[in-house]
């Protein structure tokens, strides 16, 4: 009797552990909060002068990213998608650094893309100097300052909402 009480036990217990995913057939869920850091590192370089607004980037996710309980939810090495939001060369009378903006939109886990809402810090770029005769005045020049990210870069965005990832 002793021992039917105890499997019964051990039963309920590995069903309480994984979070009613054996009952169901789904596999369990991990959450992020939101205001979760993710570091990541740009693939692509960019440039104000050959991309634009609407362009997409990609990025690797640089370390794992960890659960309230501890366990991994995005690996590094995972991939995150930007999207130029702006980007614009600099120049003397309105915006002499440049403008760039860029939003994370998704991070790809285990193969499954899942969309997110992030708030990315600022992102390093160098301005690059080039200069072309005007067309007013023939004989002289125009200096434009293109906005440029060198693929390498690192970035870091934190979540504005709890990403819910599926466990594999």
């Amino acid at each position: 009797m002793a021992k039917a009480v105890l499997a019964g036990m051990l039963v309920l217990g590995l069903a309480a552990c994984t979070g009613g995913a054996a009952r169901n057939g789904a596999p369990p869920e991990q959450l992020l909060a939101g205001g979760t850091r993710v570091s990541a590192t740009i693939q692509d370089s960019l440039s104000s002068r050959t991309n634009k607004t609407g362009d997409t980037l990609h990025a690797i996710v640089s370390g794992d990213v960890k659960g309230p309980h501890g366990g991994v939810v995005i690996p590094a090495g995972s991939s995150a998608r930007l999207t130029i939001a702006l980007l614009e060369p600099g120049n003397d009378q309105r915006s002499p650094e440049g403008r760039l903006s860029l939003v994370v939109s998704s991070v790809t886990v285990n193969g499954e893309q899942y969309p997110v809402s992030a708030d990315l810090d600022p992102v390093p770029h160098h301005l690059q100097v080039r200069t072309a005769s005007t067309d007013q005045d023939p004989g002289g020049r125009s200096a434009s300052r293109d906005v440029v990210v060198s693929a390498g870069t690192p970035i870091v965005f934190a979540l504005t909402n709890s990403l819910k990832v599926s466990a594999r």
